[in-house]
């Protein structure tokens, strides 16, 4: 399986794995997202505001629920996906970050075309994983990709400010491989397992029909360790041997972390003290 699923990612920039979870599943992690909007919809105070972005439920994104709900964790580390991730980043993976999407009614919940992480170029290769947590058709707004848009590269890109998907690829980049484009339908327990780097987008829609999708990100450790929020997360290996094979430079007693990391922990140390919260809406 590992093997046909290397060779799959490697030319299409994605694949789909067929019935991963359960509905017994599925149906608790529905109710709990139902709960968490009905949470975000008060406007009540977030504790997790220091660590974690705001939930954008006006955008249908609620971040990090990994950290805040352990619910998901189960999803996050299961053994089949994992398996997939391995062989294309190998043994040792880390949860990079995580995220549940889906299409409030009656809102703005288009997602322009772009590239995952399209502003940062010199990181190293992050695979997105869409769990269904509801069939995701063409109708109620599933992910349309086009298949080996990855093998590209980076691509021009542009910034809209002020939007949770605020980094877009320009969009000729699109428009000459239209012809290509695939809906990647799912049936709810299936999940999506994609190249960062493969262009993809969604339309907006306005349904009664719900498509929440949990949505992560890995990346191996052997290049680099480095989150944009929240800390890293260990998924697969980690072992001693492993991170004395890549992380062997010697350990300076006694260093100072760099001014600008000792500061933000300054900051937030403060405002843990008292009571402050951050209210960035700066998605990632």
């Amino acid at each position: 399986m590992k093997e046909e699923f290397k060779r799959q990612f490697e030319e299409q920039g994605f694949v789909i794995l067929k019935k991963v979870f359960t509905e017994e599943k599925l149906q608790e992690i529905r109710k709990l997202q139902d709960n968490i909007v009905r949470y975000a919809d008060k406007n009540l105070e977030d504790p997790f505001l220091l660590w974690s972005l705001e939930h954008r439920n006006d955008q249908g994104v609620l971040y990090d629920l990994y950290q805040r709900h352990p619910e998901f964790q189960e999803m996050a580390k299961n053994k089949e996906i994992l398996d997939c991730l391995e062989s294309v980043l190998g043994e040792n993976i880390y949860l990079y970050d995580n995220s549940l999407v889906y299409k409030p009614k009656g809102k703005r919940n288009a997602v322009a075309w772009h590239q995952d992480f399209i502003s940062r170029p010199h990181e190293p290769l992050k695979i997105i994983v869409w769990m269904a947590l509801d069939d995701v058709t063409k109708e109620n707004g599933t992910v349309q990709v086009i298949p080996g848009s990855h093998k590209q590269g980076h691509l021009p890109w542009h910034r809209v400010n002020g939007e949770t998907h605020h980094d877009r690829v320009n969009m000729e980049f699109v428009e000459k491989d239209r012809d290509k484009i695939v809906y990647a339908e799912l049936e709810a327990g299936d999940v999506l397992l994609f190249n960062m780097l493969v262009l993809h987008g969604s339309d907006e829609v306005h349904t009664d029909t719900p498509r929440r999708v949990y949505r992560c990100s890995y990346q191996s450790m052997e290049k680099k360790i480095f989150t944009p929020r929240q800390s890293p997360i260990v998924m697969r290996g980690g072992s001693p041997e492993f991170l004395e094979k890549y992380y062997n430079k010697p350990q300076i007693k006694g260093k100072k972390k760099p001014f600008i990391k000792r500061a933000i922990n300054k900051i937030g140390r403060i405002l843990a003290n008292y009571g402050g919260k951050t209210t960035t809406n700066k998605a990632y």
